[in-house]
């Protein structure tokens, strides 16, 4: 009888204690975050050195050297402004991929090609932040406020948010004014050559305005804004095409642009096809005599018959990788069908190419197989600098764009990291982002013709989207049919 009770007290034991445990099949499927005891960027951090820039913004010094960036699990300081309850994601990446993707060269923090790092990405109230990438305990690079800022830890931990003089607690608006825009400039193929156009995207806290667009490309530059165009060059009596911008401000345009025609010396080419353009530079196919050639122009001089050369625009180590690059192409072509082969005494047959949502630089060997005229590229191995490529940020990456959309061309995303811009063959798409995601409901859609390239992405935020905007009206834009 004894044993019994004891055998019968072990049952209702076992009961007991099995009840204090959740079933597995209540967790089963669930993907539990991983939770942090301490905050990855714990402390105050003052900023040592502006490193670069990543785009246009709407504030002015929101990060002067001398300030300080402070976080804990309750807030994020950024200056002033103070946000609660942040939250942070962790990634660890290859530092050098990561640098290639934000467009930066900081090799002088980057001791090892292999090296991986953590990136921390802060988040408040689904806000985008910045990302902080931690080259050790005590040096953060940080890409905040469309700038890239060299961060050194000064204390352990956060300031009290209430001692801090003009702290505007819970003021997620003073840094996300919630406006965006672009210029997106468009190739369009035609039966003999291409048009070109430019639309105008534009958002306030997500929500489109009108598209607008109108015919060739309109560009801004710091002396304004500015129309390119390729033009007949048949009032020079002469066959073929040439290019020709101007400041869209300037007065007596018709005899400006006679005066320059009437001085051009150089050949005019047979037909001229843009691949890129920038606030100063411009990057085309030149087809001169039969043989095609790459080139990057200055906006100033487009009459100039050799392109920028390559030394000029990315310096000794530029210079480098293409002739490497270059010298395993020719290789390449030592057949004995090759009767002819361009020796590039200028060095400056390269350009630019859209892959994987990023400009990549890319050079051409021209030559000619039993006279037959051809070419072949190869890739340059190094970023464009920021006065060729001013901003070319993917937030979210390319791969997380594939996911959404998975027959996605090319991709653009804003400084704000607020709104996504997607091509597919045939149409444009406008998403918003959220939490580093692009949202599950579009902005809108426009068609594209089949064959449409984009050669220009332009990106404003905060007040200068309405300027842009009103701009872009004034000289002959027109609302643009869109799909909701």
């Amino acid at each position: 009888m004894l044993n019994k009770c004891k055998l019968l007290l072990a049952l209702v034991l076992l009961l007991l204690v099995g009840g204090c445990n959740i079933p597995s099949w209540t967790t089963a499927g669930k993907i539990v975050p991983p939770q942090y005891d301490v905050c990855p960027l714990e402390g105050k951090w003052s900023v040592i050195e502006e490193l670069g820039s990543e785009g246009y913004s709407g504030k002015n010094n929101l990060e002067a050297v001398g300030s300080f960036i402070q976080f804990s699990r309750e807030i994020a300081i950024l200056g002033s402004n103070v946000w609660n309850q942040p939250t942070y994601k962790i990634k660890k990446v290859n530092s050098n991929d990561y640098v290639m993707t934000r467009s930066i060269v900081l090799d002088s923090y980057l001791t090892s090609a292999s090296k991986t790092i953590e990136v921390v990405t802060v988040f408040a109230d689904s806000n985008y932040l910045g990302e902080f990438m931690k080259i050790d305990d005590t040096t953060v690079i940080a890409f905040v406020h469309n700038k890239v800022l060299l961060l050194n830890n000064v204390a352990e931990h956060a300031d009290d948010p209430r001692l801090i003089t003009n702290a505007n607690i819970d003021d997620i608006n003073q840094y996300n004014t919630g406006a965006s825009g672009i210029f997106i400039g468009l190739k369009i193929p035609l039966n003999n050559g291409f048009a070109y156009k430019t639309i105008w995207v534009a958002t306030n806290n997500k929500k489109l305005h009108p598209i607008l667009s109108r015919n060739d490309i309109y560009f801004p530059r710091t002396s304004g804004f500015w129309e390119l165009q390729v033009q007949s060059a048949l009032k020079l009596g002469k066959n073929g095409e040439e290019l020709s911008a101007h400041n869209v401000a300037e007065k007596d345009l018709a005899a400006t642009k006679e005066k320059g025609s009437a001085q051009r010396t150089p050949p005019i080419p047979e037909s001229i096809v843009i691949d890129y353009v920038g606030n100063d530079y411009v990057a085309i196919n030149n087809n001169t005599g039969g043989t095609v050639k790459l080139q990057i122009l200055p906006v100033d001089k487009l009459s100039s018959p050799i392109g920028i050369k390559i030394v000029d625009l990315l310096g000794a180590a530029g210079l480098k990788a293409y002739q490497s690059a270059r010298e395993q192409t020719l290789q390449t072509l030592d057949r004995p069908e090759i009767t002819w082969v361009d020796e590039d005494l200028n060095e400056d047959n390269f350009g630019l190419i859209r892959k994987n949502g990023h400009w990549h630089l890319q050079g051409r060997v021209n030559y000619k197989s039993n006279s037959i005229p051809g070419n072949m590229e190869f890739n340059i191995n190094i970023i464009p600098p920021a006065n060729l490529i001013f901003y070319d940020a993917l937030y979210p990456g390319w791969q997380s764009i594939k996911d959404r959309v998975p027959n996605a061309l090319d991709a653009f995303t804003s400084p704000n990291k607020d709104i996504a811009v997607v091509k597919t063959k045939s149409k444009m798409y406008f998403f918003g982002i959220n939490g580093g995601q692009l949202d599950s409901v579009l902005l809108g859609e426009i068609p594209l013709e089949e064959g449409t390239t984009i050669i220009m992405a332009e990106w404003a935020t905060g007040f200068y989207v309405d300027d842009w905007e009103k701009n872009f009206i004034n000289n002959g834009a027109r609302v643009l049919k869109i799909v909701r």
